[in-house]
This record gives structure tokens, C-alpha cells and sequence, in this order.
């Protein structure tokens, strides 16, 4: 009897799912993805810029480090048209600014600023603060681009009269900042030869090892030996999502996902969630399979994939990880704890006409765009 308890307890446990559980690495990817996507925009909507985003990046800026903690900056916020045409014309490189609904003008505060050869520093503590009002505005939907004044004394001296700036106020740049007005691809800035390890020309090591002389899986009878919380098997360092064939194939870390079964108890599944910009997600579009896997003792690979994109890459080699494939060509690595593999039974974007509170305000500003769903059925479950 007990045991038939506990088989069903276990049943019961496996048919709850759980949906949007987000997790710090989910996070960690989503921040590193805003950094990615940022670009320069010049060129903008005829829409003004809303007060509480203005403020938002402006709480974005004032968050930079600074030395000493002194913070020698100061903004000034221009949307006032008159005023934007004068800073364009005083600024040589910025005549997107006479079109923009809002400029920002980082400044520095002499006054707050270190003494002697180390007051320098304010230009490093202003240029922190200037990325991240730059990363805020593209987390905000925005699009805004750098122009510089500081160090030349024209443009300092010309936009200083345009905004009537006291001495001890020193222009930095002006940003411009507004509703994009086409849609802007990022640049791939990415130049390994720009990297050196250790040492000026030092060769990068192998910071991942693995052993793989155990990597013997055998299949197991997930249903009534899983023995994991439902609720929490997403959580923490996350799992691991692989996708694709021998020619080609991705793999990244995940935090959101479900467990259950649907259309017959039989058909128990596993549910993921891959945002369009992914680079997984055109391997989840043209793929039947997929598997999901567990690292129990080594969670640098799950911060790895988490934190990097294919599309930059190989992944796989970079962590030292070995590939293999199922029997029906799915990929996973042998330095994997558990490897479920899943057949796709339903694949279909949210609809955001059926979001809830929750739902609206996650979708709010993420650039990565709406998660589409697949549903898994689970054909096959191993461990080491």
C-alpha cells in the first residue's frame, strides 16, 4: 500500500507543470543579450520620449561606478526643440540631435571631481555612467547614440553657452536618444586577435576539464526513479538545451521549462521555452527532437551557455565538452549527468492576447521577443 502510495504521490508530482520559472541564469542571459543588441541609432520616431523611462535611465546612469565613489557627474536633460537645434549646431558630429525628441548631456562636476592629475578621472566615472544610459534606452526599446565633446575645447566651449553651464561643469557628450524609426542589426564586434591571456600575445588554456572515462549512460525509468522536485528542477544553475544534427546543432543554458503529461497519461513531456533571437531557436523551428540535461557538479558549463552565444562560436569546444548523438541524431555531451531526449508534439508562440499581468510586464522590455512553446515527448531518459 505504501508503495503504491508513493508511486502515486510521485505520479501526481510529475503532472503539475511549471510555467515561467525564471532563474539567475536565465537573468544573466538576458542582461548579456541587451549589451549585445545595443547599437548606435541615428535616426528616430517623431514620438517623445515618456518622463518615466527619461528617469529610468537617468537611475541607470547614476548606478555607474565611480572612483572614490565622488560620482563628478551631472545630466542635463534637453527636449525642448530650440535647444536641441543649438546643441546640434554646436556639436559638429551630432546634427542627429536637431531631429531627436531628447538628448541627454553627461557632464562633469569639477567641483566633485578627484584632486590634482587624479581629477582626470571623472572622464572614465562619466563614460561608465554614459553606457549604461546607452544600455538602458535599448532595454527600453530606445535607440541612442553616443556623440563626443570632451576633450575638444570647441565643442566644450559651444555646447557650455548653449546650455549656459557654470565653469565647473564640463561637457562630456551629448546622447541622442529616441523611438528608433527602422529596425537596427548590431554590429558582430567580436576579434578574438584583440584578446591576450596572462600576458601581452598570451595563449588562451582550456579553463574547463572533464573527465569522461565514466561517461557510460544506461536508461532509467524517469517516471518512478526521477526523484526530483517538479518545481525546482529548472531552478538554480538551470539545465542544459541541445538542439540540431551532426552537421550543425546548438546548445544553451535554460531556467524556465515544465514537466507533466498531456492527451493520455502515457505521453508524459517535457516543455521549454526559446525566445526568436536565440540562436537555438531556428534550430528548435527546423528539428524534430531535442534533449534536456542535467549537470549536477559542474555549473561553469550552465554559466557558460548561458552567458554566450553560439553565433560567436563553438561553445562545445571552448568548455572542452564532448558531443554525441542519439539514436535519432539528437545531440548531447557525455559530460552530462542526465540526458532526456524529447520528440516536439507542439510548437507555438504566446499569444499575447491570452497574457495575464504577469506576462505583459515580463514582455514590457525584452528585446529578445515572445517565447514560443514546445512540447516534448519524452522518448528516452539515461543517466550516468
Amino acid at each position: 500500500m505504501m508503495k503504491s502510495v508513493k508511486h502515486l504521490c510521485i505520479s501526481l508530482l510529475l503532472t503539475v507543470t511549471t510555467l515561467f520559472i525564471a532563474s539567475n541564469v536565465s537573468a544573466q542571459s538576458l542582461a548579456i543579450d541587451n549589451i549585445l543588441t545595443r547599437t548606435s541609432v541615428r535616426s528616430y520616431l517623431d514620438k517623445p520620449v515618456e518622463a518615466s523611462k527619461i528617469e529610468r535611465m537617468l537611475r541607470a546612469g547614476m548606478a555607474a561606478p565611480s572612483a572614490v565613489n565622488k560620482q563628478p557627474w551631472h545630466f542635463v536633460v534637453v527636449t525642448d526643440q530650440t535647444q536641441l537645434q543649438a546643441l546640434a549646431k554646436a556639436n559638429p558630429n551630432a546634427g542627429m540631435v536637431a531631429k531627436a525628441p531628447l538628448a541627454i548631456v553627461v557632464c562633469g562636476d569639477m567641483k566633485k571631481a578627484l584632486p590634482g592629475k587624479t581629477q582626470e578621472f571623472w572622464v572614465q566615472d562619466c563614460s561608465a555612467a554614459t553606457e549604461n544610459i546607452l544600455l538602458a534606452a535599448n532595454a527600453l526599446g530606445l535607440g541612442a547614440v553616443w556623440t563626443g565633446a570632451y576633450p575638444s575645447d570647441e565643442r566644450v566651449k559651444e555646447i557650455s553657452k548653449v546650455l549656459e553651464l557654470p565653469e565647473h561643469i564640463v561637457p562630456l557628450n551629448i546622447i541622442a536618444i529616441g523611438y528608433p524609426d527602422s529596425p537596427n542589426k548590431p554590429k558582430d564586434k567580436w576579434k578574438p586577435e584583440n584578446i591576450s591571456y596572462n600576458k601581452f600575445g598570451g595563449k588562451k588554456k582550456n579553463a574547463f576539464s572533464f573527465s569522461v572515462a565514466k561517461a557510460q549512460f544506461t536508461d532509467f525509468d524517469y517516471a518512478n526513479a526521477f526523484g526530483e522536485n517538479p518545481f525546482s528542477w529548472f531552478k538554480g544553475d538551470g539545465l542544459l538545451l541541445a538542439v540540431g544534427d551532426k552537421e550543425h546543432h546548438n546548445a544553451m543554458t535554460i531556467g524556465w521549462g515544465a514537466l507533466g503529461n498531456v492527451w493520455g497519461g502515457n505521453v508524459n513531456t517535457i516543455t521549454v521555452y526559446v525566445a526568436p533571437a536565440r540562436y537555438t531557436f531556428e534550430f528548435m523551428e527546423q528539428h524534430k527532437y531535442f534533449t534536456v540535461m542535467k549537470f549536477y557538479d559542474n555549473p561553469k558549463v550552465l554559466e557558460y551557455m548561458g552567458t554566450h552565444s553560439g553565433r560567436d562560436g563553438n561553445k562545445e569546444k571552448a568548455l572542452g565538452l564532448h558531443v554525441a548523438y542519439t539514436e535519432n541524431g539528437t545531440p548531447y555531451y557525455l559530460e552530462a549527468d542526465e540526458v532526456y531526449e524529447c520528440e516536439i508534439i507542439y510548437r507555438a508562440p504566446f499569444d499575447p492576447e491570452g497574457f495575464g499581468d504577469l506576462a505583459k510586464k515580463r514582455y514590457e522590455n525584452f528585446p529578445a521577443g515572445i517565447h514560443h512553446q514546445y512540447i516534448g515527448r519524452i522518448v528516452s531518459a539515461r543517466r550516468r
